[in-house]
């Protein structure tokens, strides 16, 4: 079952109430704020990440406030307890760096705020994933769509692998992407303020739009935009072939690089992604999808049972794969990448200037970082 919306903002950056409530001044009336719980936990090294933050009561400009000093500890079937700590005051709780999940352990997430209020999730356990056995790539056209349209070209995944003999087992896929960047900011209508760090806006309104190159080795990074699940409920311990899990686009001939992920998922989170994929795909958009969709599966509130939560408490395994696309072969002729052109003017400093700066350093966050990729090849 898949869905167009990229899953970190599927899931918990665009949480709201339903549409279907009256609106005034973008604010929905008889919506609510609710605590939003984005908690992962794998068998991979850590820091693994606990985002907790009140979800936004508005449709446009929405404000999520983040759940500062809480007291956020996970505990497994044997008693350890590993706290987490927020070392920004951001609201990302983060596990120590070599903490990891266990193939069969068992896992409790608690969260106590500063007011009182105690959430407790489901205890889950972790099941293990079945090897990649094979990664087949094709192109693939829809002749649907017109030439010079992004969506008419892509590469499609399959994969091979052997289900386990039990019963119950619950997979998801998910890819990242990392490419050079070259540009670092881009400030429309203003300039970069390298005193400030950030793009400044003059009182009188430009159609400028000026890019900043970027200070050394930098790689922009893309997610999957698909929400990828799937159950073994009809073909427990058989091998499955040629199930498709992915879909690159096809902007470049250049090798396209790609970490893929095989994951063993939770019954409870299997729900979660379903509910949402069918909602998404009933309904258009994630914003037809009725607020109590998103409503958790596997947390709940210790001191309010009434109390409605968004997000879940995922714990799975994961295989990965790190591998190139060659994006020009398969292709039919007449085909060609829609590339994505850079909009504005790359900023340069005057000739002979001396105090002018030209660019910007490359910070290392979601979408960018300056730390190379595992298996990258230059």
């Amino acid at each position: 079952m898949k869905t167009k919306f990229p899953i970190f903002s599927l899931l918990f950056c665009l949480l709201v109430a339903s549409c279907i409530t009256p609106i005034t001044d973008f604010v929905q009336v008889s919506s609510k704020s609710f605590l939003t719980i984005e908690a992962n936990l794998t068998d991979q090294p850590g820091p693994h990440k606990v985002h907790l933050y009140m979800s936004s009561d508005k449709i446009s400009g929405g404000y999520f406030l983040p759940i500062l000093k809480a007291k956020v500890y996970l505990t497994d079937e044997k008693g350890v307890v590993e706290n987490l700590t927020d070392p920004k005051s951001t609201g990302y709780y983060q596990t120590s760096d070599g903490y990891a999940g266990r193939v069969g352990g068992t896992y409790t997430l608690t969260i106590e705020t500063l007011d009182g209020k105690k959430y407790v999730s489901t205890a889950e356990t972790m099941r293990p994933v079945p090897e990649i056995e094979n990664v087949i790539t094709r192109f693939d056209l829809q002749d649907n769509y017109a030439k010079g349209d992004p969506r008419r070209g892509g590469f499609n995944i399959y994969v091979d692998f052997q289900d386990f003999s039990t019963t119950g087992d619950n997979y998801q896929w998910y890819w990242k992407h990392y490419e050079r960047a070259f540009i670092c900011e881009t400030c429309p209508n203003g300039y970069y303020d390298f005193t400030k760090n950030t793009c400044t806006f003059p009182k009188v309104p430009t159609d400028i739009i000026l890019n900043y190159k970027c200070d050394g080795d930098c790689w922009n990074i893309s997610f999957s935009t698909d929400l990828n699940v799937f159950s073994d409920s009809y073909l427990n311990g058989q091998r499955i072939t040629g199930r498709r899990v992915a879909r690159i686009p096809y902007d470049d001939i250049t090798p396209y690089y790609l970490q893929f992920e095989q994951r063993s998922i939770t019954k409870n989170a299997y729900n979660y992604y379903q509910s949402l994929a069918a909602q998404t795909q009933n309904n258009g958009t994630l914003f037809d999808v009725p607020a109590e969709t998103r409503f958790s599966y596997n947390i709940k509130s210790a001191t309010n049972t009434s109390e409605k939560i968004l997000g879940i408490f995922d714990v799975h395994s994961t295989r990965k794969k790190i591998f190139y696309i060659d994006r020009s072969v398969g292709v039919p002729a007449g085909e060609a990448p829609v590339t994505v052109k850079i909009v504005g003017d790359v900023f340069a400093c005057p000739p002979a200037s001396s105090n002018c700066k030209e660019y910007v350093q490359c910070n290392d966050g979601l979408y960018r970082t300056p730390f190379k990729p595992v298996g990258w090849k230059n």
